[in-house]
């Protein structure tokens, strides 16, 4: 059972790797750097760092005859908070935004659908899955916060003194937080709705890992109670 469990959870993360790999080399070997000014390549990248990360030191592990274990399980919840959050605004603000402009047809690109789907949700199950759960602190979603905010800083920063984001028109790599399409006053309620949006998000997530440790802590204690009426 051990062995499967071993082999599973390399598995999983071998193929988040491949699939972050993939976009990142996409980017990197079509000499698009610019895109590194997007959020959801940052996310994702992200994401590849820390899975290719906790899959060799859990290929050492196996090696050594040990068990699988999860690196860094509070890492994992930031990293899987980031890369939802990529999701989310991707599926509900982006993609409709898109389509109504007439520019929908990238969405059923396999790298549009790799680093705004699959990353994701197989980052959002592993999490579930696969990462101990009960380790976070209630503080634990604000500093989650820190990243996305960091980003939208830079942006705002950059924005002025760089100039367009490569193969685009604008400084902005968002239309939601262009300042020079909708002004300061705009961009300031956008960001504060996605703001609290995130907030939730985060807390969200925070809730499920205090609901899923209470119950796997419930599952041995009536396993052993099982055992003692037989």
């Amino acid at each position: 059972m051990h062995i499967r469990k071993n082999w599973f959870f390399l598995l999983w993360k071998a193929v988040l790797v491949i699939a972050c790999g993939y976009g990142l080399s996409y980017h990197m070997t079509a000499g698009r750097w610019g895109d590194f000014n997007y959020y959801t390549v940052l996310s994702n990248t992200v994401c590849f760092l820390y899975f290719l990360t906790a899959l060799v030191l859990n290929i050492r592990r196996v090696a050594r005859g040990k068990r699988v274990a999860t690196w860094r399980p509070r890492l994992e919840a930031a990293v899987t908070f980031c890369i939802t959050v990529t999701f989310l605004i991707y599926h509900f603000v982006l993609r409709p935004e898109a389509f109504r402009m007439g520019n929908g047809g990238d969405f059923y690109s396999v790298l549009n659908m790799i680093q705004h789907y699959v990353v994701p949700l197989m980052t959002l199950g592993d999490w579930l899955l696969l990462c101990p759960k009960g380790r976070l602190r209630p503080s634990a979603p604000l500093t989650w916060l820190l990243m996305p905010l960091a980003y939208f800083l830079y942006i705002l920063i950059r924005a002025p003194f760089a100039g367009n984001i490569a193969g685009t028109s604008s400084p902005y790599p968002y239309g939601f937080i262009d300042i020079q399409l909708h002004g300061i006053a705009v961009v300031a309620r956008n960001a504060a709705v996605a703001l609290a949006g995130m907030l939730l998000l985060a807390y969200l997530l925070y809730a499920i890992d205090r609901l899923l440790a209470r119950r796997t802590r419930r599952m041995p204690a009536a396993g052993h109670e099982k055992t003692s009426k037989n």
